[in-house]
């Protein structure tokens, strides 16, 4: 028993000696934690000194890393998950510190992954991790993953409302993704976000915010603006920091414009001991190219790859895959195309990290991901010419199909690019780089067809022709049909139009403010309120099903057209080139095409064609006639003799020809275009995916504030009141048509006739207006609904919207895009039929044809055909004297929109013969069952 106790108390005894040296040990790391720490801050707060120790600040960060280090392995021991977060976190910023970047990441890494498992921590602690992990991925031209990382780090940057450490840091590395994917708007705003939350107190604010505004002047650059970029880099020199970079960039701008000798002085005073050499002797090897000085372009370009072995070795990077554009273009200069196209095949190597295929003959087809997209896509199109010219040497069929193919691959990039973008003037941008080449891959695939007579070409040169036409409204378009069917989750879309609406009232309010400090304000407010607009649209990307629905193809193939058209409708689709006129014509049950050459003669005619229309004075006799039958000889004439059994044309225009009322061409015995087909426009087939039948003539909203005065801005439109008085629904005359009354009753309408006046500005078509009641002080007036707020209306269930105005369906010309107009932001706005006037109508005339219109409307006559119908009543009828029958007086009005099912005047003789044969055959039936009846009562 003894024994028993006294075993009994030495087990005591020496679990209580292990338990104290346990907690001696416990007590010893965490002091070691907390030394090593001290360590860190010590070193940290030394940059924030006015006299800085660098050689302290290392001797210090050395020191705290190896106690880190030696502490760590025995708080992974205890499982101490909390300690080991802090201690992975701090070794990864004193190793990012030393440069040592991949075990930084390791470390960082390691402590998101813990901070998972921890909520004691709280979440802010996650932001730094989460900040530096994207900024070494950026740093290795992993741009995919920078973006992840930073994505994250922004999610917990909106968890507080307090300023988190380095949140400049997070808004500048965006800004940097931003730019490197060609969103140079929204890089912009996200690096001037980065500036304003600089402090003045850090010692490094000068050396921020010089680094932030080069990168704000990178993107000026990038959008073309360079006389605002070269403001901002001449507003850095003063400050004699960091003049390299600021000299590279004054001389960017230089070597943008074409100054390519001013653009070397300011090269060769640049002194780099690091990677951005590669950049450097790019520039100046491209600089020497544009002066044709063969041997120094040489000599960069080599040293160009030097500096990259040197610094990247075989890291893919953007800067490499330039250097060697670069080198094809020299190349494809000297007419060694073969040469030329290899080195494009490396460019896209390197821009494109994910694809690793070397075959010149292939190209990337499948799209993920964040990379340079605008960089690949010239390199592409560069490379796609290349292979045309080298048939131009071989004639073999494959160099002009490796050419398509090329095309085919940049196209495709573009699609894509298009539907990351979060904002149209970003889309629109990528329109005018793609427009650059736009009408070179429709020429191959004729040529190809002309070569093989296969069919696929065909459907080819019709792609490419429809991708090159109003793809940012499409798109919109289609975002916006998805939405509607999205309802589980409106509030986002809600959000969304709250905070377009937002950015909409502020760009208002801007253009009435001369105060710079307000206007300064105003500025900041709208680039936020962008930059969180970018943010929802990420989360509305993410949501189920709706990501996989915007990507799909939006342009319907030839074969799922043909289902859409009746077999009297035809479509005739323009393709428009400096010095070509391609014309696509599709039909039920047939596709053609006719090209011909043109030159500045044709473009000069098609302006002289609208001068004469646009022109209306008492007794001036309308002079158009011989240029009409010029334009009709060369656009509707070649391909007339498809059109044998059609009485409806659907015209999709290009470029000048989107202002062109194809209905006033007249052929060689006088007669208008019209008089034989219907005629109706759109944008793209794109928006011919969701075709409506069904009219709802219930809910309609006229509108005529101007039926009864006018004033000094605005005359009085006297017949405005008779043109809307036959509508079904409300009718709101002078001071009843206020823009709040329109606000309130259009997206419950399903038709809107607007009869009032219009300010059309082609300079900015965002400031084009309606104007509305009452209508005074025109620059400053509420009540003018302008573009920008049409674009934000939800019209999705009206069916038809009426524009008579003036030059409603003119405006800005959009290479590529098509006229930014008043009409267009209807379209934009969902909905699918838009009467609208091309040039300053005539009041009297456009009340009459509209009376008409709307008694073959309301009586199940589609929309293309009541236009037409009424226009023909307008030239023959007596009452309209002769004068006041030309096309200036009604070609102005033009319906774009979708072909409607119409219901036959014959279907109705059908129902009455049926009926006349049923009726009696259910008498007799009727007559003969009661027959039979009465007999079984007798029985």
């Amino acid at each position: 028993m003894r024994v028993i106790f006294i075993s009994l108390i030495t087990s005591l005894l020496i679990a209580f000696a292990f338990s104290q040296s346990v907690l001696q040990k416990e007590k010893k790391y965490l002091q070691d934690y907390t030394l090593a720490d001290k360590l860190f801050h010590k070193a940290e707060m030394l940059s924030t000194k006015k006299i800085y120790d660098e050689a302290l600040e290392e001797k210090l960060n050395g020191q705290s890393l190896a106690a880190f280090q030696s502490i760590l392995p025995i708080v992974k021991k205890v499982a101490d998950d909390s300690l080991a977060f802090f201690c992975h976190l701090k070794i990864g910023i004193i190793q990012h510190y030393f440069d040592s970047i991949q075990p930084a990441k390791n470390n960082y890494l390691n402590a998101i992954a813990l901070k998972q498992n921890l909520p004691q921590i709280k979440d802010s602690f996650l932001f730094q991790p989460l900040l530096f992990t994207a900024r070494i991925y950026y740093s290795l031209n992993k741009f995919d993953s920078a973006y992840i990382y930073y994505k994250k780090a922004e999610k917990i940057r909106e968890l507080y409302q307090v300023y988190l450490n380095e949140e400049q840091r997070l808004y500048n590395g965006l800004g940097a993704i931003y730019f490197e994917t060609g969103n140079f708007k929204q890089a912009k705003n996200y690096f001037e976000k980065a500036a304003l939350l600089l402090s003045k107190s850090d010692p490094y604010y000068k050396d921020f915010l010089i680094a932030y505004k080069i990168n704000i002047g990178s993107s000026l650059v990038r959008l073309e603006k360079f006389k605002e970029a070269d403001e901002v880099y001449s507003s850095l020199l003063q400050y004699k920091i960091t003049t390299n970079e600021i000299l590279q960039n004054v001389g960017f701008v230089n070597l943008s414009i074409g100054n390519s000798l001013k653009a070397i002085d300011f090269f060769k005073k640049i002194k780099y001991n690091n990677s951005a050499n590669i950049i450097l002797f790019n520039q100046l090897g491209k600089a020497y190219v544009n002066l044709a000085k063969k041997d120094s372009a040489e000599k960069y370009y080599k040293l160009a790859l030097e500096e990259n072995k040197k610094w990247n070795d075989t890291r893919k990077n953007n800067a490499h895959g330039t250097t060697y554009q670069y080198i094809a273009d020299k190349f494809i200069a000297e007419k060694n195309y073969v040469n030329g196209i290899d080195n494009y095949q490396k460019a896209v190597l390197q821009f494109y990290p994910d694809y690793y295929e070397t075959d010149i003959y292939k190209n990337p087809t499948i799209f993920s991901g964040v990379f340079s997209y605008i960089n690949l896509f010239n390199t592409l199109a560069a490379k796609a010419d290349a292979f045309e010219k080298l048939y131009g040497q071989d004639k073999k069929q494959a160099s002009l199909d490796a050419a398509l193919n090329a095309y085919r691959s940049a196209f495709l990039l573009a699609d894509y690019v298009e539907k990351t973008y979060d904002s149209d003037e970003a889309r629109l941008f990528l329109n005018k780089i793609k427009y650059r080449v736009h009408d070179r891959p429709i020429h191959i695939s004729l040529q190809l067809y002309e070569i093989t007579k296969n069919n696929h070409y065909l459907e080819e040169a019709y792609n490419f022709d429809q991708q090159n036409k109003a793809s940012v409204l499409s798109l919109n378009v289609q975002e916006s049909s998805i939405k509607s069917q999205t309802v589980t989750d409106a509030g986002l879309f809600e959000k969304e139009t709250s905070i377009k609406s937002n950015i909409t009232r502020l760009s208002l309010k801007a253009r009435q403010i001369n105060d710079s400090n307000q206007l300064e304000k105003i500025k900041a407010e709208t680039r936020d309120n962008e930059i969180e607009l970018g943010k929802l649209q990420d989360k509305i990307n993410e949501l189920p099903g709706y990501k996989v629905k915007k990507y799909a193809n939006a342009i319907p193939t030839i074969a799922d057209l043909q289902k859409l058209l009746n077999k009297k409708t035809a479509i005739l689709s323009y393709h428009l080139s400096e010095n070509e006129l391609v014309i696509l014509c599709i039909s039920s049950n047939d596709i053609s095409y006719t090209k011909q050459a043109i030159d500045s003669t044709f473009f000069s005619t098609v302006k002289s064609f609208k001068a004469s229309l646009n022109f209306i004075k008492s007794g001036q006799k309308y002079d158009g006639d011989a240029v009409s039958l010029q334009l009709y000889n060369a656009t509707i004439k070649p391909i007339f003799n498809k059109l044998e059994h059609i009485e409806n044309l659907l015209i999709i225009p290009d470029d000048e020809l989107n202002s062109l009322p194809f209905e006033a061409l007249n052929d060689e015995n006088g007669n208008y275009l019209f008089e034989k087909f219907s005629v109706q426009y759109q944008y793209s087939t794109a928006l011919l995916r969701n075709n409506i039948n069904d009219k709802t003539f219930n809910t309609a909203l006229a509108m005529a504030p101007f039926a009864s005065r006018g004033n000094e801005e605005f005359t009085q439109l006297i017949f405005t009141k008779k043109e809307i008085e036959n509508l079904k629904g409300d009718i709101l005359l002078d001071s009843a048509a206020t823009k709040n009354n329109f606000i309130a009753k259009a997206t419950k309408s399903g038709i809107i006739h607007l009869a009032t006046h219009t300010i059309v500005n082609d300079t900015f078509p965002e400031k084009s207006l309606i104007a509305f009641y009452p209508f005074t002080n025109l620059a400053t007036n509420e009540n003018n609904l302008y573009a920008q707020e049409i674009y934000n209306l939800k019209l999705t269930g009206t069916k038809l919207v009426v524009l008579s105005a003036c030059e409603t369906g003119n405006g800005q010309l959009s290479k590529g895009e098509g006229l930014m107009s008043l009409a267009r932001a209807f379209t934009y706005a969902g909905c699918p039929n838009i009467i609208a006037s091309l040039w300053k109508a005539d009041d009297k005339s456009t009340a009459w044809i509209m009376q008409r219109y709307y008694h073959y409307y309301y009586n199940n006559i589609s929309a293309a055909s009541s236009l037409q119908k009424a226009k023909l009543d307008y030239i023959n009828s007596p009452e309209i004297e002769k004068k006041y029958k030309s096309p200036n007086y009604w070609a102005h009005l033009v319906l774009t929109g979708i072909p409607e099912k119409e219901v036959s005047s014959y279907g109705w003789l059908w129902v009455i013969c049926i009926s006349s044969f049923l009726i009696p055959l259910c008498y007799l039936f009727v007559k003969r069952k009661k027959r039979i009846y009465d007999n079984s009562i007798m029985l």
